[in-house]
């Protein structure tokens, strides 16, 4: 069974919930002074989030009278639990990783928005033995950046669809980097999971790889904030989803993505733009994931999924 014939259930995702997104743009400003507010990533500074590394550079928080502090997490799950343990505002998790945290532990928080419509990962292998369906799993030893979080999560689920127990696996922590490759070529794992922006970096520059979309037809990444905030604090959510979707517009819509992420790098180190080429590419790439269920579905909890 190939990826693309395995991926392709729906589930039923945060009932409810798309509402909050949407009134993020129906709603006037109130603002009339600077508020705090925490985002945390859930890996350090990537251009994977440029809508909200730029709605910071960019002045679109600014705007919005949002002071808005940009944290560099170390994980997906961790970027929930600092959320759930009013360290940030709000974060950047996996789909997989909130479905499972939400079923399993009940979290008290909320997707208030679906940024990557669709799974930013991909499953990197080399060509001369690739991981081409998920029976080729089993017995392989396979790399991911956060064991337990929504790597470890979007694999489970992907393992169990196609009928492998994901205890056939040997799970191991490796650098969601271009960087991770050189441990298939030593022998120490058979691939990795990767993110959009490791990929385009290494099929940029190495022909010997196979890489494959991940489609399992849950939202690829969310943000998600406590449920007690957006009631007390509605307005400020209001503000921050409307200028990260500002920004993110900003990004679709622009013919040369070059001011933008030399804004970008005025703000943040991000090692992709030390190849203004590549980064572009990573750039544009990344941005296709937002508007995956069409430009009017931008930031928005789809239903169907």
């Amino acid at each position: 069974m190939t990826y693309q014939k395995l991926f392709s259930t729906r589930r039923r995702f945060l009932q409810g919930s798309a509402g909050f997104a949407a009134a993020a743009y129906l709603l006037p400003s109130t603002a009339n002074a600077a508020d705090g507010f925490k985002f945390i990533t859930p890996f350090g500074y990537s251009l994977s989030f440029s809508a909200v590394l730029y709605g910071h550079t960019g002045g679109f928080y600014a705007k919005e009278g949002l002071d808005v502090e940009v944290i560099g997490g170390k994980g997906a799950a961790m970027a929930a639990q600092m959320t759930i343990a009013k360290r940030t505002d709000s974060g950047r998790t996996g789909g997989a990783n909130f479905i499972v945290s939400k079923v399993k532990n009940g979290v008290p928080i909320t997707s208030i928005a679906t940024i990557a419509q669709l799974s930013p990962f991909y499953v990197i292998s080399p060509k001369s033995r690739g991981i081409v369906e998920v029976g080729d799993f089993a017995g392989k030893t396979f790399g991911m950046a956060s064991l337990g979080g929504s790597m470890e999560n979007t694999l489970n689920f992907m393992l169990r669809q196609g009928g492998v127990d994901p205890k056939l696996v040997n799970k191991v922590k490796v650098a969601d980097t271009p960087a991770a490759f050189g441990l298939i070529e030593a022998g120490r794992i058979d691939g990795f999971m990767g993110n959009v922006s490791t990929t385009v970096r290494l099929t940029s520059t190495n022909n010997a790889i196979k890489a494959i979309k991940v489609n399992d037809g849950i939202p690829g990444q969310v943000y998600v904030a406590r449920d007690e905030d957006l009631v007390a604090n509605a307005d400020k959510y209001v503000r921050f989803l409307r200028a990260t979707k500002a920004s993110a517009e900003a990004i679709l819509k622009a013919n040369d993505l070059t001011p933008i992420l030399e804004s970008i790098g005025g703000g943040y180190k991000v090692r992709a733009l030390t190849d203004m080429e590549n980064a572009k590419r990573d750039l544009k790439a990344n941005s296709a994931l937002w508007s995956a269920k069409g430009m009017d579905n931008l930031l928005r909890n789809v239903p169907e999924t």
